[in-house]
């Protein structure tokens, strides 16, 4: 896509209109008070970079302490949050991009110090094969409708914290990834198995999340990040979840965000499609009314002008470089302080 298209307002949906289809990809800076409060470097993280950006996503946060990822992620998991989420999206706002709010449940990827104490939830008692993970409980029928129901909760908080969105984390290996996985969901029940019951947990979560937003916010949107692959012998192939991305269209989400290392990438659990981009297989399967996110290796004219999507998050480049996207379109402009990583704030959050 051409440089020119990039910066060019986009319509998201019938509601909104996007400034331009760069994104802020949610990146989680594990830089939040220990209760997962918003801090001052948070603030001023999402400051520095929300002026260049369409859309702005938060990356991580927890819906309970048994979601969390990592110490110094962000919170949406009670109430007592949502004051500083509130001042996030504001910041978000006043640099003129849309705020979105990525909601994660870390299932198996996780352990007790990050979740202090609370059970470490997955669809089978599998333990993960990397990671600083503990082994898992395999979640009852109870467990899973209490996650969906936190789900549908974080979205309410996120709506009376002003965001413009939420986006549902089933990349990376998280909980809703772990349900469609066969190397980690071992179930005989009607939430296993099969690739139908498989694709359960996350069509009934997308669709409580979606019907909860759109009786509360018309026009909030609801995406959802996506792995389209797993690379292990026996394990999730690009076929199962190009099914769960038709039938989260179906179901209404107005984006999918492909989670991938290289924009241009090709599938390797898909033979007959080898020679196509990921992306591309993915547009062709969806159809062209979803809007697509591609990420991985952008930042470059090269880079968009190869790039095939709708719209296209960065995470890296802004995170070394807030203000890359001058660069880009005017190449003499130079570069802001390069930033070499964050630090976990010890002050209270007093602004």
């Amino acid at each position: 896509m051409k440089i020119d298209q990039i910066f060019s307002p986009y319509q998201l949906n019938k509601r909104v209109t996007l400034r331009n289809r760069l994104v802020l990809a949610p990146l989680n800076i594990q830089s939040s008070l220990f209760d997962g409060s918003v801090s001052l470097n948070n603030l001023n993280f999402h400051k520095a970079r929300a002026k260049y950006v369409g859309l702005d996503i938060i990356g991580s946060a927890y819906i309970s302490d048994s979601a969390n990822t990592a110490y110094g992620a962000i919170s949406v998991a009670d109430d007592s949050k949502i004051d500083g989420l509130k001042k996030l999206a504001t910041v978000i706002h006043q640099g003129g991009s849309k705020a979105i709010l990525q909601l994660v449940h870390a299932g198996r990827m996780t352990n007790s110090y990050a979740s202090k104490g609370a059970p470490v939830l997955t669809p089978s008692e599998v333990k993960a094969a990397h990671g600083d993970v503990d082994l898992p409980k395999a979640m009852t029928k109870t467990d899973i409708e209490t996650v969906i129901k936190q789900f549908e909760t974080a979205t309410i908080r996120a709506i009376k914290a002003g965001f413009d969105g939420v986006e549902l984390h089933g990349a990376n290996t998280f909980l809703f990834q772990q349900f469609m996985s066969p190397l980690s969901n071992l179930r005989t029940d009607e939430y296993g198995g099969s690739l139908e019951n498989r694709i359960r947990f996350c069509a009934e979560t997308a669709k409580r999340v979606l019907d909860t937003a759109h009786a509360h916010k018309p026009g909030f949107i609801v995406g959802y990040r996506i792995s389209p692959e797993e690379f292990e012998p026996g394990a999730l192939k690009l076929g199962d979840d190009l099914v769960l991305m038709q039938v989260l269209g179906k179901l209404g989400i107005d984006y999918l965000s492909l989670s991938l290392r290289q924009y241009d990438q090709t599938s390797i659990t898909c033979d007959s499609l080898s020679d196509l981009r990921i992306a591309d297989i993915v547009k062709q399967a969806v159809g062209d009314e979803l809007p697509i996110m591609v990420a991985g290796h952008l930042g470059t004219q090269f880079a968009f002008e190869r790039a095939s999507g709708d719209m296209f998050a960065v995470g890296s480049k802004f995170l070394k470089q807030p203000n890359w996207p001058s660069q880009v379109r005017n190449p003499g402009i130079q570069p802001e302080s390069t930033v070499t990583g964050t630090v976990i704030p010890y002050t209270t959050l007093n602004l």
